[in-house]
């Protein structure tokens, strides 16, 4: 199997030129070829860490940008966001048990979800969710996902300023 080269200088002389749109969808495609999926979205969280508002999607039909919602207070939000922990839901039992949305992700062939928090400071400032089909996404994704994830921190941060107003 050909080893996956990511180019990284590329990416971050694309941070300074391109939209934030543009930019979302390279980051989109380069966790598309480094672990895979069928439906990703990125959200900021705000300031009081009550909600968040999602800033990309590559299905805005079904989950369109900055749809504001507050963060549930259950397993997912005590690991997340409170002990701040990427959760990884490996099959359609653990997604149905967290979130209420979870016959809109199984009818769009997903079975397993990655939410990636994003962190500055060591404070949650957004997740990047990445959800498959059930049982493709392992440990070792999520390692994956944490050098790629650095690039999205000034949008992030950039967003979330935005949502104190």
């Amino acid at each position: 199997m050909k080893k996956k080269i990511i180019d990284y200088n590329n990416l971050s002389k694309s941070v300074s030129k391109d939209s934030n749109k543009i930019f979302f969808k390279k980051i989109d495609q380069l966790i598309k070829k480094s672990i895979g999926h069928k439906l990703i979205t990125f959200t900021v969280i705000d300031h009081s860490i009550k909600y968040v508002e999602r800033i990309y999607t590559n299905n805005p039909k079904v989950y369109p940008l900055l749809g504001r919602k507050k963060i549930p207070k259950n397993m997912w939000s005590q690991k997340v966001i409170k002990n701040k922990k990427h959760f990884l839901g490996k099959n359609k039992k653990e997604i149905k048990k967290l979130f209420f949305d979870y016959e809109i992700i199984f009818s769009l062939g997903c079975g397993s979800i990655i939410n990636f928090l994003v962190k500055f400071n060591n404070k949650p400032i957004g997740t990047i969710n990445v959800l498959d089909k059930e049982y493709k996404y392992k440990h070792i994704d999520i390692e994956k996902l944490d050098t790629i994830s650095s690039f999205l921190i000034p949008f992030f941060l950039k967003h979330q300023f935005k949502m104190k107003k």
